[in-house]
Formats: structure tokens, sequence, C-alpha cells
């Protein structure tokens, strides 16, 4: 879940915040708009996001059979649009009962709307020669 040169969104974001806090420069709210612009999002997106979406995106990657460091790069503007819906989705204590293995993988096809995304993503790894996880099993 890379975003630019490395690292993740959050770290980008919070490197960029960091480095405004260790000027003590007041952050200004137009630079923090347009930066947020240029990824596509939207300052209330960022106020109302979940946090520890990106964690449980993660989780469920690998409950999937993918390593998030592995994710194809065609795949990773896919990632971030899947890490908005995760950020702000409604069914996140299934979702975390999910991860908690209290249900069987194949459950999250029934309410995960990243599903069809992670199910593509092991697809293609899989057909990369590494194994995707079988559809069926439990983790």
């Amino acid at each position: 879940m890379d975003v630019g040169r490395g690292g993740t969104f959050g770290d980008w974001l919070m490197e960029r915040l960091g480095r405004w806090y260790r000027t003590g420069e007041p952050l200004d709210p137009e630079a923090l708009g347009a930066c947020l612009r240029e990824l596509g999002l939207f300052e209330d997106e960022v106020e109302t996001a979940r946090s520890g979406s990106e964690e449980d995106i993660r989780r469920m990657l690998a409950r999937f059979g993918v390593d998030a460091d592995e994710v194809p790069p065609r795949f990773l503007a896919a990632l971030r649009d899947a890490e908005r819906v995760c950020a702000h989705c409604l069914a996140v204590r299934r979702c975390h009962r999910l991860l908690a293995a209290a249900e069987p993988r194949d459950s999250a096809r029934l309410f995960c709307p990243n599903a069809a995304l992670f199910d593509d993503i092991a697809r293609v790894l899989g057909e990369g020669g590494r194994p995707a996880a079988s559809d069926s099993s439990d983790m």
C-alpha cells in the first residue's frame, strides 16, 4: 500500500504534518487542502475516517492470502480507493469478527465492499506463480 516513493498514505501524511509541527509553523489549511486534493481526497473524508482501517485492510488482505507489501503496482490506485471505503465502512464489527477468526473467510464476500478487489489481487498473484489462498478454507 505504498503511496508515491514508499510508505503508506498515513506515513506520508504524518510526515508532512510532523514537518509543520517540528518547525512550529501553524498548519496552513490551504496547503493541507491542496495536498489532499492532489491525492483526490476531501478534508471531510479525512476528518471522518475511522482509525485502524489501514491495519484492517492489511489483515483482510492476509485473509485472502495476500501480503499487502506484495500487491502488484497495477492495483495500488484501487487499493487506495479500498482504504477510503474501509475507513468509512459501516460493517466494522462484522469485519473484526471475521478477522478474529470467528467467521469463515468466505463470509467477507457477503459484507465487505472490497472483497472483489482482494479476490482479484489474490488471483493475479496466484497466476504469477505464488499460490493464492483457497477460496473455501478458513484461516
